[in-house]
């Protein structure tokens, strides 16, 4: 693994409104020529304590592993549906998730991953979701 800063640029639109943010965080990622593996800590107040990895495999499929205080396990898989479970302190939800399209560029320096999806809850839709993740490997 590599250490690396990851930016974290997000797009959701809901309920006819648009909402964007971004995080800038320190964290480790490695590449493989069949994919990427991103891990960093959430700093968001809300997210705090939590850690977040990202397993990306080529262009096709991203898998989320969010543990803490909100535990999630998330597929976005190009052209499939997955029903996704998200917890919080609050309780459980079950969840869709649709991917729209995934560009990964990340190599040995780092790089750029771009995809987007859309959550439904109980097959009506919630919300429509970009995000872009620059990641740059830090000397040793």
């Amino acid at each position: 693994m590599k250490n690396a800063i990851i930016k974290i640029t997000d797009r959701h639109i809901q309920d006819g409104e648009e909402y964007t943010g971004e995080l800038t965080t320190a964290g480790e990622f490695e590449a493989s020529a069949s994919g990427c593996r991103l891990i960093y800590k959430e700093t968001d107040e809300e997210l705090l304590d939590c850690t977040t990895t990202l397993i990306v495999e080529g262009g096709s499929k991203i898998s989320m592993l969010r543990s803490g205080r909100y535990n999630t396990e998330m597929t976005v898989e190009l052209d499939r549906r997955h029903s996704c479970y998200y917890t919080t302190p609050y309780g459980e939800m079950l969840m869709g998730i649709y991917c729209k399209f995934i560009e990964n560029g990340i190599g040995e320096s780092g790089g750029t991953l771009r995809f987007a999806y859309t959550i439904d809850f109980n097959n009506i839709p919630a919300s429509e979701n970009e995000l872009e993740i620059t990641v740059k490997a830090q000397e040793e």
